[in-house]
């Protein structure tokens, strides 16, 4: 009868038997690493988190090998609370230069991670349950390079329905050589695979969003410069008229044909919200293209003062 390979083992020569005892081991643990899961971590921007950080860390801390965040000058408590949640949280001091925008903050994230899979969050999200164990299975199939999931947006403080809020659904989690960021504050997402390699989760992000309107008002200020921008590349003149329609058809949409209504009151406020910021923007354009240099009305001053002169 045959011998087993543990009874050959212990028949062979010694020098034998421990190369044999050595081929097992490394067999053991090359199961053991197509077994293991694939490495997730997450990737966060920051900037006077002290808030919402410790909310965010708990979250995560159990359930994902690594948090990365890219932080853009706190001055308030965001860097202590990072280096007090443990080895898994890595700080990275990285202020905006010149010219850089939200999407190069999340970019150095992924250049400094290490982890195969990347989530990418804000600091105002929570992962459900069920969108996690959803994440964990996941990142197993190896015939996806990314995955799209919806948010559940919040604005002054309750969860919104309508509006247009719930349309978000970007690939945010991703194999972290597939994925960039472009875009300045309103980050595109850009996976380097082909559609049928991007899945779709069921579950929901929770997103937080503002702590109170006056952020909200602040945070807007900050986006206008990217819509004036898009208006500013079409190259066309803003008219009187697209200024008063602009507004009023973005109202509409948010509040009529995204269903606004269903929220209420903040239902409302978010659409006329919306609507100002589209009328600030041509508002702002048409300024710039029709501008008239200080020169020219100080001189258009002095010929008024010359002819009151005169006709006196």
């Amino acid at each position: 009868m045959a011998m087993g390979l543990d009874q050959a083992v212990r028949h062979a020569d010694p020098r034998v038997a421990a190369q044999a005892r050595a081929a097992q081991a490394r067999a053991g643990q090359g199961r053991a690493l197509v077994d293991a899961p694939p490495t997730l971590g997450v990737v966060a921007i920051s900037y006077n988190e002290e808030e919402d950080m410790p909310g965010f860390l708990s979250n995560l801390i159990d359930w994902v090998d690594e948090i990365v965040i890219v932080d853009d000058g706190s001055t308030d408590r965001t860097e202590a609370l990072c280096a007090a949640a443990g080895p898994k949280v890595r700080f990275l001091k990285a202020p905006r230069r010149a010219g850089e925008y939200y999407s190069d903050q999340r970019n150095k994230g992924i250049d400094a991670a290490r982890s195969a899979w990347l989530l990418h969050m804000d600091i105002d999200e929570r992962v459900s349950p069920d969108l996690a164990v959803e994440i964990r299975k996941a990142i197993r199939d190896p015939g996806k390079d990314g995955f799209r999931y919806r948010r559940l947006n919040h604005f002054m403080h309750r969860p919104m329905r309508g509006g247009g809020w719930q349309d978000w659904n970007l690939v945010h989690l991703a194999r972290r050589e597939a994925f960039r960021f472009g875009g300045m504050f309103h980050e595109t997402c850009h996976l380097d695979a082909p559609p049928s390699r991007t899945g779709q989760l069921k579950g929901r992000m929770v997103h937080f969003n503002e702590h109170d309107f006056e952020k909200r008002l602040t945070k807007s200020d900050v986006y206008l410069e990217e819509v004036v921008k898009h208006l500013e590349a079409r190259g066309t003149p803003v008219r009187g008229w697209r200024i008063a329609w602009a507004p009023a058809k973005e109202f509409l949409k948010k509040y009529l044909w995204k269903r606004g209504f269903l929220d209420g009151t903040p239902g409302l406020i978010a659409a006329l919200h919306s609507a100002t910021a589209v009328f600030r923007a041509h508002a702002l354009v048409w300024d710039r293209q029709n501008r008239v240099p200080r020169r020219v009305l100080e001189e258009r001053a002095a010929w008024e003062a010359e002819k009151v002169i005169g006709d006196g």
